[in-house]
């Protein structure tokens, strides 16, 4: 057995395992995952070999994902696959492991997939779910929003797109679980092939006010993306309208997305339709901590942010997490200077189950609402740390776009 990236001249060979594993008509679509990616490398291709056949491979995306609003080097871990006749084997097991210490190696403090099988093979292997909030909105009939002086138009590449990319890089600068996006990631084939395109903008003369990305189905319509100005809020409105009239033309019945309902978009819907809304969601989305010291270290500054706006006085003290096979510190030194450190030294130990750091983490739960079921597990902390754990790991909304899914 081998493991390690593919070679060049192993690229068909590859893709026909692929299209033998997830789509049989998938030739051209997996090629374009390789040929037109710009931060495609050939080592970003994980094989496993036996007696010189590939018979299990995995794709890892290069990406960054913000945490909070700190931009994170991440692998994005997809097409996870092995040969019809070697599983079992224990073949996909190996090759999961393996990439751990690929991402290690280049640099990725995170790993990030979605489940498309059960999540217990991955959680044995260490990795934990973060539930993704999403909505769904029955609609019963259409009711205008009050007139805006935004005007709707198709999307045109030419004319919107360094618009849009830039009211992207805007709207998601400080939205946890959103990824960076530069250009040539827009304009990547995979992308393209994920519809990261917006359906329809909002415009007023010169002025730019925001995007729509969504898909009409049978009956329903899936929003994949939104984006606006958040000084012009009829921007959106206007968008909604827009829907709304979609939504009548094409006698749709129900519109969802993977979009927490607290979005205002969420609530221009119910009343423009005077649906019922649903709460809606998945646990697909995985995580692993690659390199947990880095990414520490790289989150630090919004860390000591959250401490400085509390504005609150704590003793020094130094605290250790403990996740899967690593461990970070983070000391509170006495004039309000937070440091990271190693795990050498005495500190308070939390040893956490890996969803609930990341859900802390992340900001789907503050560390208030998780402390009730960190104390039913035998996790407690003195009054004093609890209170400065919940400044430094507070709720926020966490968005991962639809478009971005590998």
């Amino acid at each position: 057995m081998e493991i390690r990236g593919v070679r060049e001249s192993e690229i068909a060979e590859m893709i026909d395992l692929q299209c033998q594993v997830f789509r049989p008509d998938g030739h051209e679509r997996y090629r374009q995952y390789v040929r037109t990616d710009p931060s495609y490398r050939y080592d970003q291709s994980r094989v496993l070999l036996v007696n010189g056949e590939i018979v299990s491979t995995l794709r890892v995306w290069e990406r960054e994902m913000r945490i909070g609003s700190v931009p994170v080097p991440m692998g994005g871990i997809g097409g996870v696959g092995t040969h019809p006749e070697h599983q079992g084997a224990g073949y996909a097991t190996a090759l999961m492991k393996d990439t751990i210490d690929y991402m290690r190696t280049v640099g990725y403090d995170v790993g990030v997939l979605f489940a498309a099988i059960p999540c217990a093979f991955y959680r044995k292997l260490g990795w934990a779910s973060v539930p993704l909030a999403g909505f769904r909105v029955t609609r019963r009939r259409t009711i205008g929003l009050e007139p805006t002086e935004w005007h709707l138009e198709p999307f045109d590449e030419g004319r919107d797109l360094e618009l849009s990319i830039a009211l992207y890089d805007k709207h998601n600068a400080e939205q946890s679980g959103s990824l960076v996006r530069v250009r040539s990631y827009w304009e990547s084939g995979p992308a393209r092939l994920r519809e990261i395109m917006p359906t329809v903008v909002a415009r007023h003369g010169d002025r730019f006010g925001g995007y729509l990305n969504f898909q009409v189905g049978e009956k329903s319509v899936n929003i994949l993306e939104v984006a606006y100005d958040r000084t012009q809020p009829k921007a959106l409105t206007a968008l909604v309208s827009y829907l709304l009239e979609v939504c009548e033309r094409e006698e749709v019945e129900e519109l969802h997305g993977d979009i927490p309902h607290r979005h205002p978009m969420v609530d221009l819907l119910i009343e423009g339709t005077a649906g019922d809304t649903f709460l809606a969601g998945n646990s697909a989305m995985m995580l692993y901590a690659a390199n947990l010291f880095s990414l520490f270290q790289r989150l630090l500054p919004e860390l000591q942010a959250r401490f400085d706006a509390a504005n609150q006085n704590f003793k020094p003290v130094s605290v250790c997490f403990v996740v899967n096979d690593q461990e970070v510190g983070l000391r509170l030194l006495k004039n309000g200077t937070l440091q990271t450190f190693d795990s050498a030294e005495e500190a308070i130990r939390l040893t956490l189950p890996g969803h609930l750091f990341w859900r802390a983490l992340l900001g789907e739960s503050s560390w208030t609402q998780l402390e009730p079921t960190l104390h039913q597990q035998g996790i407690a902390v003195e009054p004093e740390i609890a209170a400065l754990l919940s400044i430094l790991f507070p709720q926020r909304e966490v968005i991962f776009w639809g478009p971005d899914h590998y």
